[in-house]
């Protein structure tokens, strides 16, 4: 049976009950568990697929989705029995989205960044329901991000659970990027020398030092806020240009074949092989390990490619009707 080419959404529990193609990356979340890093960063170009794998790491390893673990990866290589790992549905997850904070205004960038804090915590504590609505209102009175999230999770620790965080955050760098290119004095206030930004990093390497916070996984476009943090979150792995890790986002010219085998292509509707060769020459070009590794595609752009493709082919097999 055929699936349906996959949406844009970056859920993945969305994409798979919705009969949508998943390109599976699940092996790569044993790779994870096997480096001895626990807290890294994975930096790709935008539309690459992070933040649909940061959705897969959070429902297989946030213990509310345990009762979904086969409906969710039955089909695919992590729910195999053997390929399974230890740490499966064991954690509690808190992930931050920093992606459409506007830096048009600098004293405004602060409270959008605490606003994306906030709807972190309202989404664990829906989760989780471990604190009270009144634990969360005195969090959110603190005004400095390091602050918040430090009260938070002293709150947390308090409530004598034995659960471990596992923390995801999407674009890490999303904001500071902009500063970066547009007020650098500015970026350097907010990210450097004893910047907010590195506050709130250094927030996360304490509590990863009391055991609350066990892992940590982040996406982003370039490196340069992790390098201007320095000992700030100096714990961390940046795995980007890693060769294990050079498929983790992005289609392999093989996962492409097989998913316009498994949704869009049938016998004498096209040629399989001159939309393989088209597509070579217009969307494979992206390498990121220095060591090698094969070309991929970008996802956003390929899939983008069909949705038209669905819409030609009708018309073309039309005009061929009618002369």
């Amino acid at each position: 049976m055929k699936k349906r080419i996959p949406s844009k959404t970056a859920n993945y529990a969305d994409l798979i009950n919705e009969n949508g193609y998943y390109v599976d990356k699940t092996p790569f979340i044993e790779v994870l568990e096997r480096i001895s890093d626990k807290y890294v960063f994975f930096l790709r170009p935008r539309r690459f697929g992070k933040s649909l794998f940061l959705s897969v790491l959070e429902h297989y390893y946030g213990i509310q989705y345990t009762d979904k673990f086969d409906s969710l990866f039955g089909n695919y290589f992590i729910g195999i029995p053997g390929n399974t790992t230890p740490l499966k549905n064991n954690y509690l997850v808190l992930r931050f989205d920093f992606s459409g904070i506007d830096t048009q205004t600098e004293k405004d960038i602060m409270r959008l960044f605490n606003e994306k804090l906030f709807i972190g915590f309202r989404e664990f504590n829906y989760n989780y329901k471990l604190l009270t609505n009144e634990q969360i209102s005195e969090i959110t009175k603190k005004s400095y991000p390091s602050e918040i999230l430090g009260s938070f999770l002293s709150t947390l620790g308090s409530q004598g659970s034995d659960s471990r965080i596992y923390i995801l955050i999407d674009e890490y760098d999303h904001f500071t990027n902009e500063l970066f290119s547009f007020n650098l004095e500015h970026f350097q206030e907010v990210v450097s020398r004893n910047g907010w930004v590195r506050k709130f990093y250094e927030v996360i390497k304490q509590f990863t030092g009391s055991g609350l916070i066990d892992r940590f996984f982040a996406t982003g476009v370039t490196p340069v806020t992790l390098d201007s943090m320095t000992s700030g979150f100096n714990i961390a792995r940046n795995i980007t240009l890693d060769l294990e890790f050079n498929n983790l986002a992005g289609f392999t010219e093989t996962e492409l074949k097989e998913l316009i085998v498994g949704t869009i292509h049938e016998e004498g509707k096209f040629d399989l092989n001159n939309l393989l060769t088209d597509m070579r020459a217009w969307f494979n070009g992206s390498r990121f390990s220095p060591d090698g590794g094969g070309k991929l595609y970008n996802p956003q752009l390929v899939l983008s490619f069909w949705l038209l493709l669905k819409i030609i082919l009708p018309i073309q097999n039309l005009l061929l009707i009618i002369m």
